[in-house]
Order: structure tokens, then sequence, then C-alpha cells
């Protein structure tokens, strides 16, 4: 008998044969789901640059905000430190021709007057110049790109960097801080102050469409001690502005979406803003009332030591 006639035989070439299928599949399948999982990585790696752009794109629009406010910061203390220079200049020619001429007491009481004015010109000039510093450096300390990693970062220092660079527009608000001592937040910086100037613009916006009453803004920071759960830091940002409706809280967070009008607002704010703190493993609340005010609370988790 044949082999080609032995059942045993086609049996068993019909078992290499399955075999041999089920391998050239499971190759094909194994290959098919390694180029899927290459194509996966990249696109995941593209839409975090599309993410990391948009955060820029946003941080722009937040400078573009904040510019005009701190050109008229800069612009105050600059005014009286040009005037200071144009007054030092005329005090140098009276001094220069009083020792020209050698006639020192021709010129006492204009001399008498340069010295009890020196004094206060150096001072006022100083501290304007200081004045532009402290702005030039919060500005640069905001738009700086070169902090991309996780730190530990002081969340109190940096809300006082966001009210820094905001002053201009919190004048007419009554800021009250109540900050209590907490352990640094393991946080990208660059972030932490792109989503606190965000909130800040949108508490101080709030507040400026409402007249009836003054403008509020309380900033709490604290550290829970709930036995019961998990520690926390807790920041609530809480305004007595125009507040929202139960619709507008339910779509805040999508993309594009604003109340804003045309020009003032990108619509992408505090979606980057939920962005950012599910990226660091925090939760926020948002509670809110029409024509009474709206409060943020954020939960940081406590770094592990």
């Amino acid at each position: 008998m044949s082999d080609s006639s032995n059942p045993y035989y086609v049996a068993y070439l019909r078992e290499k044969r399955a075999r041999n299928e089920i391998e050239q599949l499971l190759e094909d399948s194994t290959r098919q789901l390694y180029e899927k999982n290459l194509l996966l990585q990249q696109q995941i790696a593209q839409i975090q640059q599309q993410q990391q752009s948009v955060i820029q794109q946003e941080k722009l629009a937040t400078l573009g905000t904040l510019a005009a406010g701190v050109a008229h910061e800069v612009n105050n203390p600059l005014a009286f430190i040009v005037s200071n220079l144009e007054t030092l200049n005329n005090y140098s020619q009276i001094l220069l021709k009083a020792i020209a001429q050698q006639e020192t007491s021709k010129h006492l009481p204009q001399l008498q007057l340069i010295q009890d004015d020196l004094p206060d010109l150096f001072a006022d000039t100083h501290q304007g110049l200081h004045r532009i510093k402290e702005i030039v450096h919060s500005l640069l300390f905001f738009a700086r790109t070169d902090t991309d990693g996780v730190t530990a970062v002081d969340l109190q220092q940096a809300i006082e960097l966001s009210i820094k660079l905001l002053q201009p527009m919190l004048q007419q608000v009554s800021l009250t801080l109540d900050i209590q001592p907490i352990p640094h937040i393991q946080f990208v910086s660059n972030e932490l102050n792109q989503l606190l100037l965000n909130i800040l613009i949108n508490a101080a916006q709030a507040c400026e469409t409402v007249t009836s009453r003054p403008s509020a803004i309380t900033i709490r920071l604290y550290q829970t001690d709930n036995l019961s759960a998990a520690n926390h830091i807790v920041l609530q940002i809480a305004d007595n502005g125009c507040g929202m409706s139960e619709e507008t809280i339910s779509k805040m967070f999508d993309a594009f979406y604003t109340t804003k009008p045309v020009g003032t607002g990108t619509g992408v704010g505090m979606s980057i803003v939920l962005q950012i703190l599910k990226k660091h493993h925090c939760t926020i609340k948002v509670t809110s009332e029409l024509d009474v005010g709206t409060q943020i609370s954020i939960h940081f988790p406590l770094p592990a030591f």
C-alpha cells in the first residue's frame, strides 16, 4: 500500500498542512499586530505633541491677555523714571555750572533744593526699576519652555506669581488670601502656572461683568486632615462674579466652548486645565450659581516620600 493511500499518512499530511496554515495565520496576525502597535505609538506621540502645541498656543493667548495690563504696569514706573532722569540731568547742569564758576554761594538755594530732593529721586527711580524687573522676571518665568519635567513645586509661590502677573486685572477686586503652610507638590511648573492663570483670569473676568456689588476673589490653600479619606492639598478659588448655569458647567471643560464675546476667549483654557490636572492625578470640582459666583476646588495628591 502506497503512502498516498495510507490513511495515517493522509491524516498526518492533513494535520501538517493545517498546522502550517495556523502557524502562517499566527505569523501574519503577529506581524499585523506589531505594525498596528507601531502605528498606535506614532499616533499617541503625535497626539501628545498636538496637546503640547495647544497648551503652548493657549499660553501665548494668555500672554496676549496679560500684555495690555503688563504694558500699563511697566509704563507707570517707566514714566516717573524718565521724569526723574530729566530732573537729575537739570540738577547736574546746575551743579556743573556752580563748580565751573566757583560760585556755590550764589547757587546756594538751588543746591539746598538739590540736596533735599536727591534721596527721593534715587529712591523712586530704584523702586521703579525694581518693579519693572519683577514684572519682566514674572513674564519670563511664565513664558519659559525649558521646564517640561515633573519637579517639586511650591504651590504658594506659584499662586503669588500668578497674582503678580494679574495685578492690573485685579486692581478693582478685593482679593482675600487664606494660605496655610503645605508641602511642595509634584508638578510641571509651566503647566501649574498655566492652569492657575486660566482659572484666575476667568474669575476676574466674571467679576468684571457684575456692577451691582464690589468684586471679590478668595483663594484658600490648605491640607485636608480627614481620617476617613486620603489626605490632599486643596486649592479653592471663589469669586462673586456672574456665575454659571448648570448647562454652562456641564460644557465648561469642552474644547472650544466659551460664553465670552468673540475675541476675548479661545474656548480651550478650561479644557487644557482639565488635561493638565488629569495628567498630574488631580481632581477638580466646580460649584456655581448665576449672579452669585463660582467656586473651583482642586485636590492635589500629597507627594510620596
